[in-house]
C-alpha cells in the first residue's frame, strides 16, 4: 500500500504546486522586448493571439496583493498565493475560474501596465490589443504597457528616451 501511496501523494503535490503560466510570460516579455515602435511611437501586442486558453478578463495586481484583495477584485476566492514584494502578477479569468497566470519580478522586467477609462486594470478580453513602448524613468528602461485606444493617455512618456548602450 506504501509503495502506491507514496507515488500518488508526490504527483498530487507537485500538480498543485504552482499553476503559474511561464510560458506565457516569456511570450509576453519577448513580445514586448524585441523589434521596435512603429511610426505611431509604440507597438501591439495582442494578448488574446498570445494565450492557448480561453479567457474573458485579464486582471493585473501589484505587489503586496493579498489574497482577499485578489479575491474582491475577481468576484469570487482566489486560493493561490498573495503578490510577493518585488513581484506583479497578471492573471486571467474565464466565468468563475482562474484559468491562468503569471507572476513576474519588476526589477528583472520592468513592464508597467497602466489603466485605462477607470478599469483599473481590469482588460476584458474584447480590449486585447495592447501599445507598448520603451521609456526612461530615472534611467531605468521601462516598457508601458496599456490598451491601445488610451495610449494617447501616457503618449508623453514617450518623450523620455533612454540613453544607446554602448557595445
Amino acid at each position: 500500500m506504501k509503495r502506491f501511496l507514496l507515488p500518488l501523494l508526490a504527483i498530487l503535490f507537485l500538480a498543485g504546486c504552482s499553476d503559474s503560466n511561464t510560458s506565457l510570460k516569456e511570450d509576453l516579455i519577448e513580445a514586448v522586448t524585441e523589434g521596435n515602435a512603429g511610426p505611431q511611437g509604440y507597438k501591439t501586442v495582442n494578448l488574446a493571439e498570445l494565450t492557448d486558453f480561453e479567457w474573458d478578463i485579464m486582471y493585473y495586481f501589484n505587489a503586496g496583493e493579498t489574497k482577499n484583495s485578489i479575491s474582491d477584485a475577481i468576484g469570487f476566492r482566489w486560493d493561490g498565493d498573495e503578490v510577493k514584494a518585488g513581484n506583479r502578477r497578471v492573471l486571467f479569468v474565464k466565468g468563475e475560474e482562474v484559468v491562468s497566470y503569471f507572476d513576474y519580478n519588476y526589477q528583472e522586467f520592468p513592464l508597467m501596465v497602466y489603466g485605462c477609462h477607470g478599469d483599473k486594470w481590469v482588460y476584458p478580453k474584447d480590449r486585447s490589443q495592447f501599445a507598448t513602448f520603451k521609456y526612461c524613468s530615472n534611467e531605468t528602461e521601462t516598457y508601458a504597457f496599456m490598451p491601445v485606444p488610451c495610449v494617447n493617455d501616457i503618449q508623453e512618456l514617450m518623450k523620455y528616451k533612454c540613453p544607446e548602450k554602448a557595445e
